[in-house]
């Protein structure tokens, strides 16, 4: 089986063309992270020793230590002092290699030296097929005592191979002999094999995760064999050495010199003896292996649904940058997003978004009772409630992909699956304000069946929802926005808004003056790639806040997440509209994470500001646009109408914005997020990329917000 996913989009390349973009200076750790536990420099005789989990034995091209991360590396200096320095391998001669990186952030705080490709293949991080370290010059014969101590990490299986994609890795080989020392199981099975291949193979352990942080001893000691232990447990004994009693030469890890034949993990630590440690040695070595988080890892995966505003939301890159931002708190070591668009297979449909479907056909005569196109749920048109109604043809074919015999999504890669993902509201915002329940209802009953073809329940699969986007009719419009919050406020739904404001994006391929925010031209029933994939990184914050409350932490404890400098709420909302003049009001603005406000470009004009002059949304009154907007103070907006209100203040609804009004790309009132420094070791912008640096725009009315006659 395939999994069918998210290649990330040009937009999410920008910059140096890496998913890691810009650089971290070596201080930016939490205080008192640092372990205080031995070193394999406290086990005497070293005769190399390598970190790659903090910079300072990272080098550059011209054999200096790094001072930043997600910066290229040549080379691992050898902390022992010995020059024995690890090189990168690779025995491609027709292509080049991806460039090793040192990256933040790979287990718990501390990082790790790979090369990771930019392309994902299936999750990433992808690491390259032809990839490894170099040891020059260390003897694995039978005949010499030595020790080996190695930390690394699996992110997950290969990837992005024909020949190897279900093969074992290799983690430590011996280039004089051709004889790979211990490999790890791949996808077909198998743990952890000593001399494999060999007339001495030893399998030492019966299976070994997917995805994972070990850390492994090997000794040998002439006449006695091979030790083994993982992760400070001894797994073999006296296992007969197979090599010569000389066998000096290059030791490589994670390659066995064959194309292709990177093990594609990533390189935490390492260290090496010539004679064979003691006992008490062994358990100091063991003690030091409490600086990393061993064991299984985890990977975040996002099923994506919708139509196809979904369908552009994952070719933008917004629902693969919104996995990585969760996993990024988690400190989770792969991240994925899942979907398929209807089209790519006929027999048996299946796929996870189509494009003009809504949730069920309750919008007559759109999508009768047993259209062709079908819907995701049915409504049979008698009046029964939505927590009945069965799924349509677009559902069953979601049930098709998931699940049975010819299912397209492996049960492996659905047990990641962290969150169900709809980028979803445009056709079903043409419904009539009167449908609110009915549709409320119908999403609780698509999610339920979702949640029930997964096995999963509410309590432990959010639904993230986005308020909804500018689309044909304003009543419709702020009824899915007015359900999307009352959803996310019960929690037996368990779900999540993850953009709490859309209109501050440009129709799909207008034309954008980024010196105005002007806006024309364009699909106005589609947002713009740029905004898409921006909505996946200003996601990520209240889906990881969800992931957290779940205790779906991984390698950082949800206990290190600080407390302030990091949005909650998904951005500054509107509390208070005191009508101060007849023509003004002045908005009062809670904060999340930010602490000042912006009032950039169009915003100056009064964009996305109104004010309905009596009625409501079912019977709305006259809207009367605002004509600019100006700071007054860090939590205050004064914000001017285009005429006065007739009817009484309490009579009268601020929104921002009203129904399918258009705020256009960098218009909104904003927070001042990205210039606040963040918590130690809490800059996305630094392990993710610059991108991740973003003002968090104000959040959408989902109701309207009653003129006061008092300041707030």
């Amino acid at each position: 089986m395939n999994l069918f996913s998210v290649r990330p989009a040009a937009p999410l390349r920008n910059g140096t063309g890496r998913l890691f973009a810009r650089a971290q200076t070596a201080d930016s750790v939490p205080a008192g992270s640092a372990f205080a536990g031995p070193t394999p420099a406290s086990v005497s005789g070293l005769a190399g020793w390598w970190d790659a989990g903090a910079l300072g034995a990272v080098l550059d091209a011209n054999g200096n230590p790094l001072v930043a991360w997600n910066a290229p590396a040549a080379a691992l200096a050898d902390k022992s002092g010995n020059g024995a320095t690890l090189l990168p391998f690779h025995i491609a001669a027709d292509t080049a290699p991806a460039t090793m990186m040192a990256v933040p952030r790979v287990n718990g705080f501390l990082g790790a030296a790979g090369s990771p490709d930019p392309a994902i293949a299936q999750y990433g991080p992808t690491l390259d097929p032809d990839w490894g370290l170099s040891l020059a010059r260390f003897d694995l014969g039978s005949g010499a005592a030595w020790t080996l101590y190695l930390v690394w990490t699996r992110p997950n299986w290969r990837q992005g191979t024909i020949e190897v994609d279900n093969a074992p890795i290799p983690l430590i080989h011996a280039m004089a002999t051709g004889t790979t020392i211990i490999e790890a199981g791949g996808p077909g099975g198998g743990g952890l094999t000593l001399f494999p291949g060999t007339a001495a193979s030893r399998g030492i352990t019966a299976t070994i995760e997917r995805r994972h942080t070990h850390a492994l001893i090997l000794r040998n000691t002439p006449g006695t064999g091979v030790d083994v232990w993982l992760d400070g447990a001894q797994v073999a004994s006296g296992v007969a050495n197979p090599l010569p009693a000389s066998a000096a030469g290059n030791v490589l890890l994670f390659h066995d010199n064959t194309v292709q034949g990177s093990a594609q993990c990533w390189f935490h630590e390492a260290a090496c003896w010539t004679r064979a440690l003691d006992a008490v040695e062994v358990t100091t070595l063991v003690a030091a292996q409490g600086r990393w988080v061993l064991g299984a890892r985890r990977g975040v995966n996002l099923l994506v649904m919708g139509q196809s505003n979904a369908e552009w939301f994952v070719q933008a890159g917004g629902a693969l940058a919104l996995a990585q931002g969760v996993a990024w708190y988690l400190g989770a070591a792969a991240w994925a997003a899942t979907s398929l668009p209807a089209g790519n297979v006929v027999s048996p449909a299946r796929y996870s978004m189509i494009a003009g479907h809504p949730v069920s056909n309750s919008s007559p005569p759109l999508f009768p009772p047993g259209a062709a196109n079908g819907t995701f749920l049915t409504n049979p048109g008698d009046g029964s409630s939505p927590a009945t109604w069965a799924l349509g043809p677009d559902g069953q074919a979601l049930s098709a992909y998931l699940t049975g015999s010819q299912a397209l999504v492996p049960a492996v890669d659905e047990a990641d699956i962290a969150f169900l993902l709809w980028p979803w509201s445009e056709q079903d915002s043409t419904m009539p304000y009167a449908n609110k329940t009915l549709y409320k209802e119908s999403v609780s009953r698509l999610a339920a069946l979702t949640r029930q073809m997964l096995g999963r329940s509410a309590a432990s699969l959010p639904l993230l929802l986005w308020s909804a986007i500018p689309y044909e009719t304003d009543q419709g419009v702020q009824m899915v926005r007015e359900s999307v919050l009352d959803l996310s406020l019960d929690p037996a739904g368990n779900a999540v808004i993850f953009v709490a404001q859309t209109a501050d994006s440009n129709p799909l391929n207008a034309t954008w003056d980024p010196a105005t925010g002007l806006f024309s031209g364009g699909d106005p029933q589609h947002r713009d790639q740029p905004d898409l994939l921006r909505y996946g990184r200003i996601g990520a914050h209240a889906a990881a806040r969800a992931a957290l409350a779940m205790g779906l932490s991984d390698s950082i404890p949800a206990a290190a997440v600080p407390a302030s400098g990091l949005p909650v709420a998904g951005g500054p909302s509107i509390t208070h509209a005191y009508q101060a003049a007849p023509d003004q009001v002045v908005v009062t603005i809670r904060h999340d994470a930010g602490t000042d406000l912006r009032v950039n470009l169009q915003a100056a004009n009064g964009a996305g500001f109104a004010v309905m002059d009596g009625g409501t949304v079912a019977n709305p009154g006259p809207m009367i646009p605002a004509t600019a907007a100006s700071r007054v103070d860090a939590t205050h907006v004064a914000v001017t109408l285009q005429r006065a209100p007739v009817s009484p203040a309490a009579s009268c609804l601020l929104y921002y914005p009203y129904g399918s009004t258009q705020i256009g790309r960098g218009d909104a009132v904003t927070d001042n997020l990205s210039s606040l420094a963040p918590p130690a070791g809490w800059s996305m912008a630094a392990d993710l990329g610059a991108a991740f640096a973003i003002d968090m725009p104000l959040q959408a009315t989902a109701y309207g917000v009653p003129l006061s006659t008092t300041p707030g």
